[in-house]
């Protein structure tokens, strides 16, 4: 097949992003001829390694001014038929979220050409997250996509989004809550297709001692409430581990800090700032356990990738992480949003070996059967029946 993959933008190293250079890149392997487009791409910031591997094509040159460039890219792509020709260089477009989605329903509706949406979530800018995420965004450029939105109207954007998702040929979904959401918002589903992991490439010690450290690995965004894991550390009645903050500085991350200061956890509390991927599987062969604390997770993909190493996560029992930690056998579901609880279960991790040890082996078991080969057999079943 000849095949064009549309990314809303590589800007930081996320799940999604990593979906769409893995799908690339496998998709090639299997002899299919595969492109990967974005509106935005910051090779510095976003898996550089993986990402000059994919070779993405920037869909527009945009002049190289560092105020709003991401949220001008975005914007042009979307209203200007700019990129729509090579576009349309395929049997099937596969879209990633908006603005691809909304680029992938004007390329079907002008030249004909098929497309297919892989959803990680509802649009944030029309579908707000619940109240206790607190600001969405610290990043001007999207601050100002969303102030557009407000002032032209999210009811119309709504509209649009629903037109373009129901106009798809096929829609995936990372997950079974993900798919739940579009259900009830707009009457649409689906086939779920997991995010895999490779196995081969994991740290993946199998002694039984760790070091007393726990990890947490998230974009430092308001909306990923890295600040509750410091409340639950706050609140640990076994001897206080030291935890470790994995992620880039963002203009978010004073805050952060200022949260730690004012718990007195100083001397606990550790920034990675950004680190490379071997750096990051080497904290994950040493942690004791992960912790994930943001708010409505469409999937998570920390919590896997530790479990994968044999490191037991404790996750809020709601949204997609449910369905990546096996409550009670590979981690544990925290009450939502119930800080005291999250701590008490993570101190039985912590502090009970047996217990560990028999989570670790079936954490490693149950992350291992989300492999990529499997992502890929069913990628390539969905967009063959969607191909024109």
């Amino acid at each position: 097949m000849r095949l064009n993959i549309l990314h809303m933008g590589f800007i930081y190293s996320g799940g999604g992003e990593r979906v769409a250079i893995e799908q690339t890149r496998r998709l090639r392997k299997r002899g299919h001829k595969v492109k990967l487009y974005a509106p935005i791409i910051r090779w510095d910031r976003c898996f550089p390694t993986a990402l000059r591997d994919a070779a993405p094509t920037a869909l527009l040159k945009f002049p190289p001014i560092p105020f709003l460039r991401d949220a001008g890219a975005m914007i042009m792509s979307s209203i200007l038929p700019v990129g729509l020709r090579k576009l349309s260089d395929c049997d099937v477009l596969l879209c990633h979220s908006q603005p691809s989605m909304w680029i992938g329903y004007r390329l079907k509706r002008l030249l004909g050409v098929p497309f297919v949406g892989y959803l990680h979530q509802l649009t944030t800018f029309i579908h707000k997250r619940p109240e206790m995420t607190g600001g969405w965004s610290t990043k001007a450029d999207f601050a100002l996509l969303d102030s557009l939105l407000g002032m032209f109207g999210r009811g119309l954007a709504r509209e649009l989004d629903l037109i373009c998702h129901r106009a798809a040929d096929r829609l995936i979904f990372n997950s079974i809550w993900t798919r739940s959401l579009f259900q009830k918002e707009y009457g649409v589903t689906g086939e779920v297709c997991y995010p895999g992991l490779d196995a081969s490439d994991t740290a993946r010690r199998r002694d039984t001692h760790r070091d007393n450290m726990v990890l947490t690995a998230s974009r430092h965004y308001p909306w990923k409430r890295i600040d509750l894991a410091f409340h639950v550390l706050k609140r640990l009645a076994c001897e206080r581990p030291q935890l470790i903050v994995v992620g880039e500085s963002t203009p978010h991350t004073p805050y952060l800090r200022s949260v730690v200061r004012s718990l007195g956890l100083d001397d606990y509390v550790n920034f990675t700032g950004f680190i490379t991927d071997e750096m990051l599987k080497q904290f994950y062969g040493h942690a004791a356990a992960y912790v994930q604390t943001s708010v409505h997770e469409p999937f998570g993909l920390g919590p896997l990738e530790s479990q994968l190493s044999g490191v037991p996560a404790v996750v809020w029992g709601d949204a997609g992480v449910r369905e990546t930690v096996l409550d009670g056998e590979t981690g544990f579901h925290a009450n939502p949003y119930d800080i005291q609880d999250f701590a008490d279960k993570l101190g039985m991790i912590l502090t009970d070996r047996e217990l560990w040890q028999r989570m670790s082996r079936a954490a490693r078991i149950m992350a291992s059967t989300f492999d990529w080969d499997t992502h890929i057999d069913l990628l390539e079943s969905v967009l063959d029946e969607a191909r024109r």
